[in-house]
């Protein structure tokens, strides 16, 4: 037990390997969502991930959520934008894109946030970058049409794009906004920020939930359906959430966010282990310059 014992706290002082079991466990996330594919509707099960991570939450932040909620009814419509539109717009999008697409293809376009953060800070927030960061927004915004266009130039001509990964584009839109926002953030602890912004994602999803249900096209969890609802609710949603906030406490956001450039790499080697899905040379070629674009964005970062 106390060999145990120790083995979390050295964990806690860790941030490589609490960053790197973070990362993993998003990427676990999209091929969970494959694989859940015929075993819950996908509405439903989003609806369950964050009504569940939302009552767990509440169940051990009872006490705090007391003192705290006075300042967040004041700031409900940030919460809910962040919520409603950031965090369920993308898990949204993610869902219905797993239908369509390939989980490495998943991953990668997921790679592709950095890039639209930085753009969308200079549409939004008159930002300004250097000629090096320009060079790394042009090579990740390639990357992604090579991943879309299935590495053929015939395919952009025709505008016949791949569904799913136009699809996750938009999610990773709405995630790059909420990345944004939180620039902006109110003063409230992260676990109970993140509380606020799980129910308001709820009811979102909820009302998702309620268009699947008049068309008939709810499928109600099988016992393969609930392992990926747990696995949603727990490991990507609550304790990555508190394993990246940790890691960036001790390393700062910067360093922190790098990590995240793994997310694509584990998913690609998750889904060829796992779901015997192929990598093809697209497939590289659109990682090297997402990742290469990135890490020129990162290099030449101002201040």
């Amino acid at each position: 037990m106390q060999v145990f014992h120790q083995f979390l706290k050295d964990l806690w002082q860790s941030p490589h390997i609490l960053l790197i079991l973070t990362t993993l466990m998003w990427a676990g996330h999209a091929n969970v969502l494959k694989v859940s594919i015929g075993e819950v509707s996908p509405m439903l099960l989003m609806a369950l991930r964050w009504i569940g991570c939302s009552l767990i939450l509440l169940f051990f932040l009872w006490s705090d959520i007391k003192i705290y909620l006075p300042k967040a009814r004041k700031q409900w419509r940030w919460l809910w934008l962040m919520g409603g539109l950031g965090i369920a717009g993308f898990t949204t999008c993610l869902i219905i894109a797993a239908q369509y697409t390939s989980v490495i293809n998943l991953g990668i376009t997921q790679s592709f946030i950095p890039a639209l953060v930085m753009l969308l800070g200079i549409v939004l927030l008159k930002n300004t970058i250097s000629g090096e960061q320009g060079l790394g927004l042009i090579l990740s915004m390639l990357g992604a049409f090579v991943l879309v266009s299935g590495g053929s130039i015939e395919t952009i001509k025709s505008m016949n794009l791949n569904f799913g990964d136009i699809i996750m584009l938009i999610g990773c839109l709405c995630y790059a906004c909420y990345t944004l926002g939180l620039t902006k953030r109110i003063e409230l602890p992260g676990m109970i920020m993140f509380l606020f912004f799980s129910f308001f994602a709820s009811l979102t999803h909820i009302v998702g939930l309620s268009f699947e249900f008049l068309n008939g096209n709810v499928v109600w969890p099988s016992p393969k359906g609930w392992l990926a609802v747990i696995y949603c609710i727990i490991f990507p949603s609550i304790i990555s959430q508190r394993f990246f906030m940790r890691g960036v406490e001790l390393i700062g956001a910067n360093r922190a966010g790098l990590y995240v450039n793994l997310v694509p790499v584990f998913t690609a080697v998750l889904a060829i282990l796992f779901l015997a899905e192929s990598l093809y040379f697209f497939h590289i070629v659109s990682l090297i310059l997402v990742l290469g674009g990135i890490y020129i964005t990162e290099r030449f970062k101002r201040g």
